[in-house]
C-alpha cells in the first residue's frame, strides 16, 4: 500500500519515508476525523484517524490507545466516493482482519462486475463499532468503493458519452446478472447456462477480431484480478467525469476521476506523473488500481450523530 502514496501526491523524489512517518505523527494531534471504539476485554481503544490532503483524498493511521498511550499500527492512503457520483452497493459483504496490523480486508458479491469484489476495507472504526452494536447484523449494510492508481493510460471511448447515457440495461444483461446471481448460490442449471453464454460471447469476439475489429471497440469496459495481491485489478472503464486536484502536502497535481464499469461507479485517484494521456469526460482509462471499499451501517449511534 506504500507504494500508492504516490496516488495522492506524495511521491518519493518529494517526500521520504521518515517524512511520511513524521505526518503520520502529526494526525494523532490533528486529524479532520476520528473514529474510536473500546474493547472492553482488552481494556484498549481501537483509533483510526484521518487527514484530508486534497479534496477526498489523505491518509488515514490505525491503532490502538491504552494506559501507556497511541500506538500506531498501519496507515494508508485513501479517496473517497460520495454524494451523487457513489454507485453503493447492497450485495452482501464479508470482511476479515490482515495478518498484521489493524488492517481489513472485505468481499463483497456485486452482480454489475460478475465475481467477488475484494477490497481494502477503509473505515474499519466503523465495522468494529457495527459488531459491537450490531453483533446479529439486524442492520443495514452497503459499501462504496474508491480506488487509487500507479499506472494508467487514456484511451478512445468506444461509444460516445450520449449514447452511453440513453442506454438501458437490456433483459439480457438483466437476465444474465440475474444467472449469475443464482449460479453463486450452485443451481447447477445457471452454472450451465452462464458457462453457454461466456463460450458464445467467447466466439464472437473472435470473430469480430477475425474481421479486423480492435478489441478495445468490441469491449467496452472490464474488470480483471491483477497481480499477487487480491484487491488489485486491472480496469478498462469509462470516466464520467474528472478533475484536478493539488496535495496541500506537496501541490503535486493528482487526477481524481469518476469511473463507470458496468453500472459500478467509484472515484479513483492517480499521479499527473504515472498517467499517459490527458484525461477528458467520456474517454476511457485503462490501468492498474487498489481497491478500497467504505461500509456504511445504519446504526443508531450514527444516527445520533
Amino acid at each position: 500500500m506504500h507504494a500508492y502514496m504516490r496516488a495522492i501526491g506524495l511521491t518519493e523524489d518529494k517526500v521520504k519515508e521518515y517524512d511520511v512517518d513524521m505526518l503520520c505523527d502529526s494526525i494523532y494531534d490533528v486529524y479532520d476525523r476520528m473514529e474510536s471504539v473500546r474493547d472492553d476485554k482488552r481494556k484498549v481503544t481501537f483509533m483510526e484517524m484521518s487527514r484530508d490532503l486534497g479534496l477526498g483524498i489523505g491518509i488515514k493511521i490505525l491503532g490502538e490507545q491504552d494506559r501507556l498511550g497511541f500506538h500506531r499500527t498501519s496507515y494508508f492512503p485513501y479517496v473517497e466516493t460520495a454524494g451523487g457520483l457513489a454507485a453503493q452497493s447492497d450485495g452482501s459483504i464479508g470482511i476479515q482482519k490482515k495478518q498484521s496490523g489493524d488492517s481489513y480486508i472485505g468481499v463483497c458479491n456485486d452482480g454489475r462486475v460478475g465475481a467477488p469484489l475484494i477490497f481494502t476495507l477503509q473505515n474499519p472504526g466503523m465495522y468494529l463499532r457495527g459488531k459491537k452494536e450490531d453483533p446479529d447484523n439486524q442492520y443495514r449494510v452497503t459499501t462504496t468503493f474508491g480506488a487509487l492508481s500507479t499506472m494508467g493510460r487514456i484511451i478512445l471511448p468506444a461509444k460516445s458519452r450520449s449514447e452511453r447515457k440513453s442506454e438501458r440495461p437490456s433483459s439480457w444483461t438483466i437476465e444474465r446478472a440475474d444467472t449469475i446471481e443464482m449460479a453463486k448460490l450452485g443451481d447447477e442449471k445457471a452454472i450451465q447456462l452462464v458457462t453457454f453464454q461466456n463460450l458464445d460471447l467467447y466466439s464472437m469476439v473472435q470473430k469480430r477480431l477475425g474481421d479486423g475489429e480492435d478489441i478495445f471497440s468490441i469491449v467496452d469496459t472490464y474488470f480483471i484480478p491483477y497481480g499477487m495481491e487480491s484487491d488489485q485489478y486491472h480496469i478498462l472503464a469509462n470516466i464520467d467525469h474528472v478533475f484536478p486536484i493539488y496535495s496541500t502536502f506537496t501541490n503535486e497535481k493528482v487526477w481524481k476521476m469518476n469511473l463507470d464499469i458496468g453500472g459500478l461507479k467509484f472515484n479513483m485517484c492517480i499521479n499527473a506523473l504515472d498517467l499517459e494521456g490527458e484525461p477528458m469526460d467520456g474517454m476511457r482509462f485503462r490501468g492498474d488500481i487498489w481497491m478500497q471499499g467504505k461500509i456504511d451501517f445504519w446504526l443508531p449511534s450514527a444516527d445520533r450523530k
